[in-house]
């Protein structure tokens, strides 16, 4: 597994663990799936669950096989009937600079949530709590580049207000919400590691590899 993708290794089992309760043919729904790996790990530890990963990236998507369905589909207008998933789970697809709007987004993930039904989901606090946020965008902000750095600070400064995401997540009518702050540290082999992660996630990535071009 790369860098980029051990850095969420440490959110696996707090995003999944809320779900260690639903019954055998339960229906679960990943929003912003990527590549699908916490589908895949979750499809592991639950073989008797049904799942779909949605990501608006058709070229992320890995294929749908057994009871795992792959689907493009924008967060925003869910291709779901009302009250068709016994959970939803979002490992930073929820809030991020590529995603809607976190409000409308919530609405239509308490739309299709079933009467009694989990949503388990990780977003970063601020820029500042994410190293790579925090690192990738102090060397942009000070590099001329060719293309547009995304606003990220304005995507989290709501994030980073106490009690504005279990705000928007009430008011779409979604009760019980509990919130918890978690912590972890990466090791790197080498600086080269340490760089390759920083300048690989999106959507900084595009950003960087157009330093690349012109340098």
């Amino acid at each position: 597994m790369n860098d980029n993708l051990r850095l969420l290794d440490a959110l696996v089992d707090p995003v999944l663990a809320p779900l260690d309760a639903l019954p055998s043919g339960a229906h679960v729904i990943d929003l912003g799936t990527g590549s699908g790996d916490l589908v895949l790990e979750l499809a592991r530890r639950r073989p008797d669950l049904r799942i779909t990963g949605i990501d608006i990236d058709p070229a992320v998507l890995p294929k749908s096989t057994g009871s795992m369905n792959f689907r493009v589909m924008d967060m925003a207008a869910l291709d779901f009937e009302d009250a068709v998933a016994d959970a939803v789970i979002s490992r930073f697809g929820l809030l991020n600079p590529t995603a809607p709007a976190f409000a409308h987004s919530a609405h239509e993930t308490a739309r299709v949530l079933a009467p009694g039904g989990v949503l388990s989901m990780a977003a970063w606090t601020n820029t500042n709590d994410s190293p790579y946020t925090r690192i990738g965008l102090a060397v942009l902000r000070r590099t001329p580049v060719p293309v547009e750095i995304p606003d990220m600070e304005s995507v989290f400064a709501e994030s980073a207000r106490p009690g504005a995401l279990e705000g928007h997540l009430a008011t779409a009518g979604l009760n019980d919400i509990e919130a918890s702050r978690f912590e972890w540290g990466m090791e790197f082999p080498s600086f080269e590691h340490w760089w390759q992660f920083n300048t690989g996630l999106d959507p900084l990535k595009a950003v960087f590899e157009a330093m690349d071009e012109i340098g």
